[in-house]
């Protein structure tokens, strides 16, 4: 076992858009995070970091285990928050590979507060973690405090701080109480512009635009006019400062511990903040998959990556290598402390209870983007993120743009048959040079 290993501090915060970070872009200057800001400072910044799943489960599986959701089997939230009576003993965060038994092994205190659901609300001992504090926000800051000062073991730490805002836009959405209490209405001139991408674009993807009119009980802003969505968007931005003032505070109490300490700052995926009329995730969005990935190791320089990297998946090798332990083997996620030219694999199933469900699969590679969903009206989508961020302009429409369609649709066909994702295998949409006999070998058992 490595000698002098140092502490690991994870903080969490649920439906954190990448984009809350990316301030010196102009676009998004109503957001407040002096605490984040800090940090960013002394970190690795990843500007292009991508989730798994843009749905909580999927995705905490996947920063759990370094497997991809449909490895695992897990392609939704399914039962909102199981009871531990009701939980499987092989389920993600069980299993000796798992990020908090793994290690545990490996000769850490593990301790976790607030959100899990991966898939109950709270974690348990049997996940590899010692429960310092339920799933909620109110009191998160003070039991890792406290764990921090009492703890009487020499042993290196690993610390989750798992926040569930500013996930509780949600409730916002639907017009429900928010759970920490409610933020205040701003006069609608100081609400945030829209984005320029609001408005739906050409050749959209016809699926997750049905899909979002049909659930209008999870997205609760079907009926919204742009004075709505302007006043969402300042809802979000004061969720998002709630939460970065309990960051700060976390933040202040570990920089004042002796020693070494590894920092880490992921969300499990974004938020569509009104980027294309969309709220909440799911879809393949920008906005929703991008997540934002901080990284502070002491005595590395701090920098700033634009590299295309699998953050969430990756979660679990990356904590391994800065901290200097092996990782687990067979991991499909690898370690983004030198991230190389690899494509990014995204996939998704909408929550909505549509039949059949509606689901999709994107890779991002270098400066391109596709994704494809499982049904309807030009459902392959083709951006170039360089010149088109906020992906208004379909390039699968764009005959001189075949090439690169073709490509993209090779690397997507690959990486469902490396990874047997036969659920996704049959809706793909096959490039040209694929085989009639792989055809006949997709399609072997027709349905």
């Amino acid at each position: 076992m490595p000698e002098d290993l140092p502490n690991i501090l994870l903080i969490m915060a649920d439906q954190f858009a990448a984009h809350v970070l990316g301030k010196e872009a102009g676009e998004h200057e109503h957001f407040s995070t002096p605490a984040l800001d800090r940090l960013g400072a002394d970190s690795t910044r990843y500007t292009r970091a991508y989730t798994s799943f843009p749905l909580c489960v999927p995705a905490r599986s996947s920063m759990l285990t370094a497997k991809y959701p449909h490895r695992l089997g897990i392609d939704g939230n399914g039962r909102e928050f199981l009871s531990d009576a009701d939980r499987n003993e092989d389920e993600p965060g069980r299993g000796p590979h798992s990020l908090g038994h793994w290690f545990a092994e490996h000769g850490f205190d593990c301790a976790y507060a607030g959100k899990w659901h991966a898939r109950q609300a709270s974690a348990q001992a049997s996940d590899g973690f010692a429960p310092i504090h339920d799933f909620g926000d109110e009191g998160l800051v003070r039991s890792c405090t406290q764990w921090l000062a009492t703890r009487r073991s020499s042993k290196p730490f690993l610390l989750v701080a798992s926040f569930d805002d500013p996930h509780t836009i949600c409730e916002h959405a639907r017009l429900q109480p928010l759970p920490y209490g409610d933020v205040a209405a701003s006069p609608l001139d100081d609400c945030p512009p829209l984005p320029e991408n609001f408005p739906r674009a050409p050749f959209a993807a016809q699926a997750p635009q049905e899909e979002y009119a049909a659930a209008a009980a999870k997205y609760g802003t079907t009926a919204y006019t742009a004075e709505d969505w302007r006043r969402y968007r300042d809802v979000y931005a004061q969720l998002v400062s709630r939460v970065d003032e309990r960051i700060n505070t976390l933040l202040s109490a570990v920089d004042s511990e002796p020693g070494n300490t590894i920092v880490v700052f992921i969300s499990d995926h974004g938020d569509g903040d009104s980027s294309h009329g969309w709220n909440q995730k799911s879809a393949l969005f920008e906005e929703c998959i991008r997540v934002p990935f901080l990284l502070r190791v002491p005595d590395r320089p701090a920098g700033r990556i634009d590299t295309p990297v699998a953050a969430v998946l990756g979660l679990l090798p990356t904590l391994c290598e800065a901290a200097g332990i092996a990782a687990p083997p067979g991991l499909d996620g690898s370690s983004v402390l030198a991230p190389d030219a690899r494509p990014v694999f995204i996939e998704t199933k909408f929550d909505g209870g549509s039949e059949p469900a509606t689901t999709g699969r994107a890779v991002i590679h270098g400066r391109y983007k596709y994704a494809v969903y499982n049904w309807g009206k030009w459902r392959e989508q083709l951006f170039d993120l360089e010149a088109d961020p906020g992906e208004r302009r379909n390039l699968a429409v764009e005959g001189r743009f075949d090439d690169v369609l073709e490509r993209m649709r090779s690397l997507l066909l690959h990486w469902c048959l490396e990874t047997v994702d036969t659920a996704f295998l049959k809706r793909l949409v096959r490039p040209a040079a694929a085989s009639e006999e792989l055809r006949r070998q997709i399609f072997e058992v027709p349905y």
